[in-house]
């Protein structure tokens, strides 16, 4: 890659940063600020923290999860949970926020 090239791809991904953080402030219902075209692309305002999501668990997972609460001792809490959740056995749930909820309780026994 020549020198040209490289000045090239950087004059390119500064435009691109530019053009993504003023959709960023449109999407925010903010303006952005005026471009100039000599003028260097300016840093997009930090965006707050978000909560982060909830960890999303696969069937596999939440079947793992459930097994080993079962085998130490725990098995009427799980069927418990399953019940609590409305289904009998784990593969009738196919929701993966039901799951992360099944989980989560799951993850109580035992820890109180």
């Amino acid at each position: 890659m020549t020198k040209k090239d490289k000045q090239v791809l950087i004059e390119g991904l500064k435009k691109l940063s530019a053009d993504v953080a003023d959709i960023a402030a449109l999407l925010e219902g903010t303006e952005a600020p005026a471009k100039t075209q000599d003028a260097p692309a300016k840093d997009p305002a930090p965006m707050p923290e978000k909560e982060a999501p909830a960890k999303v668990y696969t069937y596999e997972e939440t079947r793992a999860i459930l097994a080993e609460k079962s085998r130490t001792g725990f098995r009427a809490e799980v069927k418990a949970i399953l019940t609590a959740h409305g289904v009998k056995q784990l593969s009738e749930v196919k929701d993966p926020e039901e799951l992360a909820a099944i989980v989560a309780e799951a993850e109580v026994i035992g820890n109180g």
